[in-house]
Protein backbone atom coordinates (compact mmCIF):
# COMPACT_ATOMS: atom_id res chain seq x y z
CA UNK A 1 0.00 0.00 0.00
CA UNK A 2 2.77 2.86 0.70
CA UNK A 3 4.66 1.70 -2.50
CA UNK A 4 0.94 2.19 -3.75
CA UNK A 5 0.77 5.72 -2.42
CA UNK A 6 4.50 6.74 -2.86
CA UNK A 7 4.23 5.85 -6.91
CA UNK A 8 0.69 8.05 -6.78
CA UNK A 9 2.71 10.75 -5.67
CA UNK A 10 5.55 11.03 -7.87
CA UNK A 11 2.85 10.29 -10.80
CA UNK A 12 0.84 13.42 -9.19
CA UNK A 13 4.47 15.68 -9.68
CA UNK A 14 5.66 14.60 -12.42
CA UNK A 15 2.56 15.83 -14.28
CA UNK A 16 2.31 19.01 -12.26
CA UNK A 17 6.04 19.81 -13.32
CA UNK A 18 4.81 18.93 -17.04
CA UNK A 19 1.70 21.65 -16.63
CA UNK A 20 4.69 24.07 -15.78
CA UNK A 21 2.96 27.60 -17.47
CA UNK A 22 4.70 27.29 -20.92
CA UNK A 23 6.76 31.17 -21.66
CA UNK A 24 5.58 30.30 -25.34
CA UNK A 25 2.19 31.87 -27.09
CA UNK A 26 0.61 31.04 -29.00
CA UNK A 27 -2.29 33.77 -31.39
CA UNK A 28 -4.26 32.20 -34.59
CA UNK A 29 -4.41 35.53 -36.87
CA UNK A 30 -7.54 35.13 -38.80
CA UNK A 31 -8.83 37.52 -41.67
CA UNK A 32 -10.72 40.06 -40.50
CA UNK A 33 -12.82 40.80 -43.80
CA UNK A 34 -15.08 37.63 -45.23
CA UNK A 35 -13.13 35.37 -47.34
CA UNK A 36 -14.44 34.87 -50.84
CA UNK A 37 -14.50 31.39 -52.52
CA UNK A 38 -15.76 31.13 -56.04
CA UNK A 39 -18.65 28.76 -56.39
CA UNK A 40 -16.73 26.65 -58.80
CA UNK A 41 -13.66 26.18 -56.12
CA UNK A 42 -15.89 24.38 -54.21
CA UNK A 43 -17.11 21.85 -56.57
CA UNK A 44 -15.23 18.58 -56.60
CA UNK A 45 -11.96 18.50 -58.35
CA UNK A 46 -12.61 15.82 -61.05
CA UNK A 47 -14.86 12.77 -61.66
CA UNK A 48 -15.09 10.10 -59.66
CA UNK A 49 -13.31 12.09 -56.91
CA UNK A 50 -14.65 11.40 -53.59
CA UNK A 51 -12.92 14.45 -51.33
CA UNK A 52 -14.11 17.70 -50.94
CA UNK A 53 -11.66 20.13 -52.52
CA UNK A 54 -9.23 22.07 -50.99
CA UNK A 55 -9.65 26.04 -50.45
CA UNK A 56 -7.80 28.58 -50.84
CA UNK A 57 -7.63 30.06 -47.54
CA UNK A 58 -4.75 30.68 -45.39
CA UNK A 59 -4.49 31.44 -42.14
CA UNK A 60 -1.44 32.76 -39.78
CA UNK A 61 -0.33 32.18 -36.03
CA UNK A 62 1.98 33.89 -34.05
CA UNK A 63 4.26 32.26 -31.63
CA UNK A 64 5.62 35.04 -28.94
CA UNK A 65 8.27 34.05 -26.11
CA UNK A 66 7.42 36.35 -22.98
CA UNK A 67 10.02 34.47 -20.80
CA UNK A 68 13.02 35.48 -19.54
CA UNK A 69 15.13 33.38 -21.69
CA UNK A 70 15.04 32.08 -25.06
CA UNK A 71 13.42 29.22 -26.17
CA UNK A 72 14.50 26.92 -29.32
CA UNK A 73 11.26 25.27 -31.15
CA UNK A 74 11.47 22.82 -34.28
CA UNK A 75 9.01 24.13 -36.62
CA UNK A 76 8.54 22.16 -40.12
CA UNK A 77 9.44 18.62 -40.93
CA UNK A 78 8.16 15.61 -38.30
CA UNK A 79 9.28 17.47 -35.24
CA UNK A 80 6.50 19.70 -35.20
CA UNK A 81 2.88 19.34 -36.46
CA UNK A 82 -0.60 21.62 -36.03
CA UNK A 83 -3.79 20.71 -35.44
CA UNK A 84 -6.88 22.39 -36.70
CA UNK A 85 -10.51 21.98 -35.34
CA UNK A 86 -13.13 24.06 -37.55
CA UNK A 87 -17.06 24.47 -36.30
CA UNK A 88 -19.23 25.98 -38.99
CA UNK A 89 -22.07 24.79 -41.71
CA UNK A 90 -19.98 23.88 -44.39
CA UNK A 91 -16.59 22.57 -42.56
CA UNK A 92 -15.40 19.29 -43.28
CA UNK A 93 -12.15 17.58 -41.72
CA UNK A 94 -10.52 15.46 -44.62
CA UNK A 95 -8.14 12.96 -42.75
CA UNK A 96 -5.11 11.16 -44.90
CA UNK A 97 -5.91 7.74 -45.05
CA UNK A 98 -3.05 5.91 -47.12
CA UNK A 99 0.43 4.94 -46.06
CA UNK A 100 3.35 7.74 -45.63
CA UNK A 101 6.97 7.31 -46.24
CA UNK A 102 9.65 5.95 -43.64
CA UNK A 103 11.98 8.98 -43.78
CA UNK A 104 12.34 11.33 -40.79
CA UNK A 105 12.54 15.07 -42.00
CA UNK A 106 14.13 17.66 -39.82
CA UNK A 107 12.65 20.60 -39.37
CA UNK A 108 13.69 23.65 -38.48
CA UNK A 109 15.39 25.26 -35.30
CA UNK A 110 13.49 28.73 -34.62
CA UNK A 111 14.95 30.78 -31.71
CA UNK A 112 12.85 33.35 -29.80
CA UNK A 113 14.43 35.85 -27.46
CA UNK A 114 12.64 37.32 -24.70
CA UNK A 115 9.75 38.45 -26.02
CA UNK A 116 10.46 38.19 -29.46
CA UNK A 117 7.93 36.45 -32.07
CA UNK A 118 7.72 34.85 -35.07
CA UNK A 119 4.95 34.59 -37.41
CA UNK A 120 3.96 31.08 -39.54
CA UNK A 121 1.37 29.92 -42.42
CA UNK A 122 -1.21 27.32 -42.30
CA UNK A 123 -1.97 27.16 -46.26
CA UNK A 124 -5.25 25.51 -47.85
CA UNK A 125 -6.10 24.90 -44.08
CA UNK A 126 -3.51 22.04 -44.11
CA UNK A 127 -2.72 20.16 -40.87
CA UNK A 128 -1.19 17.48 -39.10
CA UNK A 129 1.93 15.68 -39.75
CA UNK A 130 3.29 16.87 -43.12
CA UNK A 131 -0.03 18.50 -43.85
CA UNK A 132 -2.04 15.61 -44.91
CA UNK A 133 -4.98 16.18 -43.54
CA UNK A 134 -7.34 19.48 -44.58
CA UNK A 135 -10.25 20.98 -43.82
CA UNK A 136 -12.91 22.10 -46.83
CA UNK A 137 -15.61 24.61 -46.47
CA UNK A 138 -17.90 24.12 -48.67
CA UNK A 139 -20.96 26.36 -47.41
CA UNK A 140 -20.99 30.29 -46.78
CA UNK A 141 -20.77 31.52 -43.42
CA UNK A 142 -19.27 31.94 -39.90
CA UNK A 143 -16.75 29.37 -38.85
CA UNK A 144 -14.59 28.85 -35.18
CA UNK A 145 -11.29 27.55 -35.38
CA UNK A 146 -8.71 26.77 -32.74
CA UNK A 147 -4.98 25.87 -33.48
CA UNK A 148 -2.76 23.68 -31.54
CA UNK A 149 1.01 23.76 -32.25
CA UNK A 150 2.99 21.18 -31.57
CA UNK A 151 6.69 21.00 -30.80
CA UNK A 152 9.77 19.98 -29.47
CA UNK A 153 11.91 22.14 -27.52
CA UNK A 154 14.77 19.98 -26.84
CA UNK A 155 13.58 16.27 -26.05
CA UNK A 156 10.37 17.80 -24.70
CA UNK A 157 7.35 17.49 -26.75
CA UNK A 158 5.01 20.79 -26.12
CA UNK A 159 1.53 21.53 -26.72
CA UNK A 160 0.27 25.51 -27.38
CA UNK A 161 -3.56 26.26 -28.02
CA UNK A 162 -4.72 29.25 -29.33
CA UNK A 163 -7.83 30.95 -28.24
CA UNK A 164 -10.58 30.59 -30.38
CA UNK A 165 -10.64 32.68 -33.64
CA UNK A 166 -13.41 33.50 -36.15
CA UNK A 167 -13.86 34.05 -40.22
CA UNK A 168 -16.33 34.70 -42.23
CA UNK A 169 -16.91 32.87 -45.86
CA UNK A 170 -18.74 33.99 -48.83
CA UNK A 171 -19.57 32.44 -51.97
CA UNK A 172 -19.36 34.47 -55.10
Amino acid sequence: MKFLILISIVALLASLSAMAESPLKLELLTPKEPISLKKDDLEKPGVGTVLPPKVDITLRYRITNTGKEAVVIKHGGDESFNQLMIKGPGAENVAWNKPVSADYRFGEAVSLKPGESKEFEIKELMYGTRDLNYWSIIKAGDYEVILKFNSRTGRDLMTLTSKPAKFSVVIK
